[in-house]
């Protein structure tokens, strides 16, 4: 096959959404083309892309522009924009932001949220009864009703909750999660069922909105060498959470999709089972996606691997599109893989690094794959 000679911005310009091609990779058919696929993008890509401000869609407040947000993932090469819910700032103490973190662009500084290590919201038996649990009814759907009444046509839309067991551990500290595991494992049982409990609520609402195509669960449990805490934790308190999750899906008849960084191997017959249908981001460092495929591809559709460690952060575009071009030709045919970063579009990726995937994608991943 001839190299697709078009420009980058002419490459980008002549995609038009159609959540019909998301979809089907999810079932692991082979759409038109290997469609693009992310998670998350950091506030300041999105403004250097489509150059006005969009705000952060993850916590929302005055800032936040659904109109331009739906516009950058529609313009962006996406079949689709994904919304959450916004129930963050429900967790008082929980859920901690830092504005100041490196970015490529020139806006104002990149607020994110990280994983506490140390200080414990929760310590004790106390901590759980006097802390302010969020109530249902204080979940914010507004902006994900909006952003459906602004989708151009062909454009679909995916919603899902941030993660049981990373909220347990925003709550008690990841230190005290795990002392709590041999100390009073009583108390780090009902932290994570109370969680367990209130997000699985938010899932349902999410998943029963008007035009919602997919859903999505994110839980990070590893790290690039394996669990963050012992196997038998997940499989006894955590899993059983996730199949509600899977039942709800199924119940609507929509694809499941798990975020899960690191080395997760070992748990993808307990993911199967819980009616997941796709995995991202795949790191490439933890596992090996054409491995992963050729065992699991009858199982699971997989999105990203596109290395954020070194291709999209400190490669140029030529070898960004030297990866992604490699990725379609082994991962493509068959169908069942997305495009995509190996984690989140960060604001430490470049935007022409970014651009260049973007524009890789529609270049090669044309079926029949002959990239």
């Amino acid at each position: 096959m001839t190299k697709d000679s078009r420009s980058v911005d002419e490459l980008i310009a002549s995609h038009k959404p159609d959540f019909a091609r998301f979809a089907a990779a999810l079932r692991r058919e082979e759409p038109d083309r290997v469609p693009l696929g992310e998670f998350l993008m950091d506030p300041p890509v999105k403004h250097a892309f489509l150059g006005r401000p969009v705000g952060n869609s993850l916590i929302g407040g005055e800032n936040y522009d659904v109109a331009a947000d739906v516009e950058f993932w529609a313009t962006a090469g996406y079949d689709y924009i994904h919304l959450a819910p916004w129930y963050l700032h429900l967790f008082p103490g929980g859920w901690n932001v830092k504005a100041g973190q490196y970015s490529a662009y020139d806006q104002a500084d990149v607020e994110r949220s990280w994983m506490e290590e140390h200080t414990s919201v929760i310590a004790s038996g106390d901590d759980f009864e006097r802390y302010p649990w969020p109530k249902l009814d204080d979940v914010q759907y507004g902006h994900i009703a909006k952003a459906t009444e602004l989708l151009p046509p062909g454009m679909g839309l995916t919603t899902g909750t941030w993660g049981i067991f990373e909220t347990t551990r925003q709550l008690m500290g990841f230190e005290g999660f795990c002392l709590a595991l041999a100390d009073d494992p009583g108390l780090a049982r009902a932290v994570l069922d109370r969680i367990g409990e209130f997000l699985l609520a938010v899932f349902k609402r999410a998943a029963a909105l008007p035009g919602v195509g997919a859903l999505w669960l994110a839980d990070d449990l590893a790290h690039r060498s394996g669990p963050f805490v012992s196997p038998r934790i997940y499989r006894e308190w955590l899993f059983l959470w996730f199949r509600k999750y899977g039942e709800v899906a199924a119940s609507h008849n929509l694809p499941l999709i798990y975020h899960c960084d690191g080395d997760i191997w070992e748990f993808l017959p307990d993911l199967a089972e819980a009616g997941i249908t796709a995995l991202q981001p795949v790191e490439p460092q933890a596992m090996n996606i054409v491995a992963l495929k050729r065992e699991w591809g009858h199982t699971f559709a997989f999105m990203g691997n596109i290395d954020l460690g070194y291709a999209l952060t400190r490669g140029t575009p030529a070898e960004v599109e030297a990866e992604v071009r490699e990725r379609i030709r082994a991962l493509a045919p068959g169908g069942g893989y997305i495009v995509g970063s190996s984690n989140s579009i960060t604001s430490y990726v470049p935007l022409a690094n970014y651009r260049a995937m973007i524009a890789a994608t529609l270049r090669w991943g044309k079926y029949p794959i002959r990239a």
